[in-house]
C-alpha cells in the first residue's frame, strides 16, 4: 500500500478504471436512451475551455485550433465513429480519399479522390472543385515548415498525375502512413493558401461539414450547416444533420458546469473529475454519461541544458520520487498510470504490472542514493514551469512538487497560459516543464514526436541514434505481433536509458451530453469527428 495512499486514509484503488484502458467507452445506464431515426435541423453547443490563438493548423498542434478546425476541414483518411468503434480505436474510413492502393513492397500509394467535393464558397476559393493539387500543396508545406512534419518523414515524394489521382513514395515502408495521413493535425487545404491567396490564420476554408461563420474571442465560434457538404449517412442521408454548432470558449470550470446543468452546453467537452460528474447528473439525471481512460497523459519534461537534468540518474530519481498511484486516486480519482505509449493504447502501451514496476513503484531511498551519486547529495531547486490547464492539473504539479520535496529536491512552480506554455516548450526555454500531452491514436506518434530529431515534442532533443534506429525498423514491422513486440521494447529502452519525459498519469475522461443529443460518440482524435452524424431531438 502507498503510503501517500495510507496518509489520505484510502484503503484501496477501488475508483482505478483499468477495463476502460480497453478503449471501447463506458456508456452508464442514465446514457441508454431509445434511439430515434435522425432528422435534420437544430443547432448543438459545445464548450472548449479556451480560445483558438489562429486557425492556421500548420503553426500549432493546440487543441483549441484543431478541435475547431475539424468542424470545416477534412483529411485524406478519417476516422470510423459509431457505438461499435472503441474510443481509442482507430478504423479507417474514406475522407477526401474514396479508395487506394498500396504496392507489394509497401512503398507506393495511390490514392483516388473524390469527384463530388468541393471548397466552400468562400473567396478567393469561391466554391472550386477539390483536386489532387491541393492534397500536394498541403503535404509539401507541412513537409517544409508544418508541425506536422514528423508524419510524413518517410515520405520521398508527391505526385498528382491527375486531378483524382495522388501518389505518394516512401523512402522506406512505414506501415503507419494511413494513421497518419487520419491524424488529428493534417487537414487538407486549398493551395490558394500556400501562394498568398489568403491568410489561413483567420480564413478558414475547407471542405468539411460546417462552415465557419464568425469567431469572437472570449464569446463563441459559430458555423452554419455547409450544403455543399460530401457526406452521406449509411442510409444515403445528407449530412451534416444540424443547421448550427456553437462553440463558447468557457474557461471557469464552475461556470462551464453551471451552463451545462442549465442545457445552455449540450455536449461537454474538457476537465471533468468523477465527483463534479455527480453534482451534475444530480442535477440532469437523464444525461448520456460516457467515460474513457484519456487518449493523453501529463509528463514531466525534464531540459538537459539545466545541468543537473543532463545526468540521467538525477531524472531517474525524479521519477522514483512520484507516487503516480496516489496521484491518480486523490488528485484525478482515476485512470491509469502513464507510459511513454498512453494507456489509451492498450496494445501497444507496457502492460499495466510493467508499467507499475517503471513508473508507480515510488523508492526514496534510492531517489536520494542516485542524486548523491549524481553530486547532489545536498539536494537542488530548479524552475516547474506548470501550463494552467485547470485545477486538477495544477493540482498534480503540486503533488510531484511535494513527492520532491522528500527527496531534498525544491521544484518552484511557475504557473503559465497554455499558450505560452507551448512556446517555452517549442523554445526550450525552461528547466522543468509539466503539461498534458496530446491524444496520440498510435505508437509511432509518440515515438517520432517525442524522441526523433527535429520532432514537434521532442523538448528536450532527443538524440539517440539506437533509439532512432529502433524507432524506424517498427515502422517497417509488417506483422502486427512482432511490430507490437518492438514497440514495447522500445519503451523499455526508453525508460532505461532515456528517462524525458517522464510519462505520470492518464486521468478518466468524461464525455456527458444530454439526452436530446443523438449520434455523439467521442473519439480519440481532435475535430470531432462524428459531429457530422449527431441529431437533436428538439
Amino acid at each position: 500500500m502507498s503510503p501517500l495512499l495510507e496518509r489520505h486514509g484510502i484503503k484501496a484503488l477501488d475508483r482505478l478504471l483499468p477495463a476502460l484502458a480497453l478503449g471501447a467507452s463506458l456508456v452508464l445506464p442514465a446514457a441508454l436512451h431509445a434511439q430515434e431515426a435522425p432528422h435534420h435541423g437544430g443547432k448543438v453547443t459545445i464548450n472548449i475551455h479556451a480560445d483558438a490563438p489562429n486557425f492556421d493548423p500548420l503553426a500549432s498542434t493546440e487543441f483549441a485550433v484543431h478541435s475547431r478546425l475539424g468542424l470545416a476541414l477534412s483529411r485524406l483518411i478519417e476516422w470510423s465513429t459509431g457505438p461499435e468503434v472503441g474510443y481509442g480505436e482507430f478504423i479507417p474510413k474514406p475522407g477526401l480519399a474514396k479508395s487506394w492502393e498500396i504496392s507489394p513492397d509497401g512503398l507506393t500509394y495511390t490514392f483516388h479522390l473524390r469527384d463530388d467535393a468541393v471548397w466552400q464558397d468562400v473567396v478567393p476559393v469561391s466554391g472550386r472543385r477539390f483536386v489532387a493539387a491541393d492534397v500536394v500543396a498541403t503535404y509539401e508545406a507541412i513537409r517544409e515548415g508544418g508541425v506536422q512534419r514528423g508524419l510524413l518523414s518517410a515520405v520521398d515524394r508527391i505526385a498528382a498525375p491527375d486531378d483524382h489521382t495522388v501518389v505518394i513514395t516512401l523512402k522506406r515502408p512505414n506501415v503507419v502512413l494511413l494513421q497518419n495521413l487520419a491524424h488529428q493535425n493534417m487537414w487538407i487545404l486549398p493551395q490558394e493558401t500556400f501562394n498568398g491567396g489568403y491568410d489561413r490564420n483567420t480564413t478558414v476554408i475547407g471542405t468539411g461539414p460546417f462552415v465557419l461563420e464568425s469567431d469572437e474571442p472570449g464569446v463563441a465560434t459559430r458555423y452554419v450547416r455547409n450544403p455543399a457538404y460530401y457526406g452521406r449517412s449509411a442510409a444515403g442521408e445528407q449530412l451534416p444533420y444540424l443547421d448550427e454548432v456553437e462553440i463558447l470558449p468557457l474557461k471557469d470550470l464552475n461556470a462551464r458546469i453551471m451552463a451545462f446543468r442549465a442545457g445552455q452546453i449540450d455536449i461537454w467537452f474538457g476537465p471533468l473529475n468523477l465527483t463534479q460528474m455527480e453534482g451534475i447528473k444530480q442535477a440532469v439525471p437523464d444525461l448520456q454519461d460516457i467515460q474513457t481512460i484519456a487518449g493523453n497523459q501529463t509528463e514531466l519534461y525534464l531540459n538537459p541544458s539545466f545541468e543537473p537534468f543532463a545526468d540521467i540518474r538525477v531524472r531517474q530519481a525524479i521519477n522514483l520520487a512520484i507516487d503516480r498511484l496516489a496521484l491518480g486516486e486523490v488528485v484525478r480519482g482515476g485512470g491509469a498510470i502513464g507510459a511513454p505509449v498512453g494507456p489509451a493504447l492498450t496494445t501497444q502501451t507496457l502492460p499495466e504490472k510493467e508499467r507499475i514496476a517503471l513508473y508507480g513503484t515510488p523508492d526514496h531511498e534510492k531517489a536520494k542514493r542516485l542524486l548523491a551519486e549524481a553530486g547532489y547529495a545536498d539536494g537542488l531547486s530548479f524552475e516547474f514551469t506548470v501550463l494552467n490547464y485547470g485545477e486538477e492539473f495544477v493540482r498534480e504539479a503540486e503533488w510531484i512538487q511535494q513527492d520532491l520535496a522528500e527527496i531534498g529536491v525544491t521544484a518552484q512552480i511557475r504557473l503559465v497560459d497554455t499558450a505560452s506554455g507551448q512556446a517555452l516548450a517549442s523554445e526550450g526555454n525552461f528547466q522543468a516543464l509539466f503539461l498534458i500531452m496530446s491524444p496520440f491514436a498510435e505508437a509511432d506518434e509518440y515515438f517520432t514526436t517525442h524522441y526523433l530529431p527535429g520532432g514537434n515534442r521532442n523538448y528536450t532533443k532527443v538524440d539517440d541514434p539506437k533509439l532512432t534506429a529502433m524507432i524506424e525498423a517498427q515502422q517497417a514491422a509488417v506483422d502486427p505481433a512482432e511490430r507490437v513486440a518492438q514497440i514495447h521494447e522500445i519503451q523499455r529502452y526508453i525508460a532505461a536509458n532515456v528517462a524525458n519525459p517522464l510519462p505520470v498519469w492518464a486521468a478518466v475522461l468524461l464525455h456527458p451530453a444530454h439526452a436530446r443529443v443523438k449520434g455523439w460518440h467521442p473519439m480519440m482524435t481532435q475535430g470531432f469527428p462524428s459531429l457530422p452524424e449527431v441529431s437533436v431531438t428538439d
